[in-house]
């Protein structure tokens, strides 16, 4: 129980990493912007792995959490994996006390669904980190957002409609490249951005601090 209040600790500072962090810079820099957050959220991280079929392996056990990453990746390369490793650690399961993820080159093939819909989650959160464009996946994925529940007031009904259009949200995403594809469009997440807004706009004691 320890084990799994500490990766949710940590995927909760994960998150908050994540918002803040800068999406200026050459490739090189946000390679290292995203190491050093892996680093400071205690995972110790080896860019000299001679991996020849995988680009990273991720692995957690009683020592801590340790990130290999190969040797003979390209600069590009290694952001790409980088950020998979960050997205792996938001939206995927490890199991304590011992496991370990294979990032792979390419799509990989497996029988489990929930090891499809994790990939799937992963490759389109990776893609909107390298891209700088959080705002291309769902809110879901990086950030706590309201929850569907029984609603009494419109305050909350409204709330609770738009955790049902993030809970609609992150299952296709899961499931379909094309809604993947489709919600990466710039024109879209803009939408969903003043829908986000409409039904949760902003305290106004926010502006006030």
């Amino acid at each position: 129980m320890m084990a799994m209040e500490l990766l949710d600790d940590r995927r909760r500072q994960l998150r908050d990493r994540v918002r803040q962090m800068p999406a200026d810079g050459d490739v090189r820099l946000r390679t290292r912007r995203l190491r050093s957050m892996l680093e400071e959220m205690g995972v110790h991280c080896d860019d000299n792995a001679g991996l020849q079929d995988v680009d990273a392996v991720l692995l957690t056990s009683a020592r801590g959490t340790e990130a290999l990453i190969a040797a003979r990746l390209d600069d590009q390369g290694r952001h790409r994996t980088y950020a998979r490793l960050v997205a792996r650690l938001l939206v995927g399961e490890m199991h304590p006390p011992i496991d370990a993820k294979i990032e792979y080159p390419a799509e990989h093939l497996t029988w489990s669904r929930q090891e499809r819909e994790e990939d799937a989650m992963v490759i389109g959160l990776a893609g909107a980190l390298v891209d700088g464009r959080l705002d291309a996946a769902p809110r879901p994925l990086y950030e706590d957002v309201p929850k569907l529940t029984l609603a009494f007031t419109p305050r909350t009904a409204a709330r609770s409609t738009l955790g049902g259009l993030h809970q609609w949200s992150v299952l296709w995403y899961k499931r379909s490249n094309l809604y993947r594809r489709w919600r990466r469009q710039r024109t879209v997440s803009q939408a969903i951005e003043r829908i986000c807004f409409v039904l949760d706009p902003i305290p106004e004691d926010v502006f006030a601090r």
